[in-house]
């Protein structure tokens, strides 16, 4: 009888387990089934941004032509074929767009990783995004003002004595993907950050090696810089050292 009654307990035990188990397992599917209806929205957040930006960018495209052919002074571009001039007003709006969207695309992954992240790093979660934009701010504003006019004027320079026609369609697309990428290189703080915090490399490290990191930041900067100009590289490297500096501060701030 006892026997019984303990066979009766175990099996019920091990129904409620199994029962315990699925429910866990079902947990998890809708848990699964709700982040990634949560990241669809924030997709569509950003996208909407996206096509919101996308729309007066278009119509107020003249205005954007003007700032991003202003290092180019008394240069005047051409196009080549019939389908350029509209390509060229559609990568204006596009470049515009998506600098407003970049970093409404980064907040909205931050919102979208916070509930994973500890306590600890959500209290500083709202400086480090801050610290995001104004870094790719930065990036943009010092490519503009300083790296572009000294790259155009070099660049030009090379073509001293012959005839100058400057394709539209081939000069939007260098200016703005050099104004983007800078933007995001010059998140190399957070990036270095995340690594340290990752435990994926250390303060020491980067301290003890830190003639290996100088000069790959200054290859790094040659290969991006549109010319081979040792002044345009300079002009970069000087603040891609200042920012691997600043990563490690943040780091010892944010330990």
């Amino acid at each position: 009888m006892n026997s019984k009654k303990t066979d009766s307990q175990d099996n019920h035990k091990k129904e409620s387990w199994f029962t315990g188990l699925r429910k866990k397992n079902s947990d998890k599917e809708m848990s699964f089934i709700d982040h990634i209806e949560e990241l669809r929205k924030r997709i569509i957040v950003v996208m909407a941004v996206f096509v919101v930006a996308f729309i007066p960018a278009f119509i107020y495209r003249n205005y954007i032509m003007d700032f991003l052919t202003a290092p180019l002074t008394d240069k005047k571009l051409v196009f080549l074929e019939i389908t350029e001039p509209f390509l060229v007003n559609v990568k204006l709006a596009f470049f515009a767009a998506a600098a407003v969207a970049l970093p409404v695309l980064v907040y909205q992954v931050v919102l979208f990783v916070k509930p994973a992240l500890s306590q600890k790093v959500r209290k500083n979660l709202l400086i480090l995004t801050i610290i995001f934009f104004i870094l790719f701010a930065g990036g943009i504003i010092f490519s503009y003002k300083l790296l572009i006019p000294v790259a155009v004027k070099w660049l030009l320079s090379q073509g001293a004595g012959l005839e100058q026609t400057l394709s539209v369609n081939k000069y939007i697309s260098f200016i703005g993907w050099f104004l983007l990428g800078t933007g995001i290189l010059f998140e190399m703080p957070l990036a270095l950050l995340f690594l340290i915090k990752a435990e994926i490399i250390t303060i020491p490290q980067l301290r003890k090696q830190w003639r290996i990191v100088y000069i790959i930041i200054l290859v790094l900067c040659a290969i991006i810089t549109p010319d081979w100009s040792p002044v345009t590289m300079g002009v970069l490297a000087v603040p891609m050292i200042l920012l691997y500096e600043m990563a490690l501060l943040l780091a010892k701030l944010f330990k």
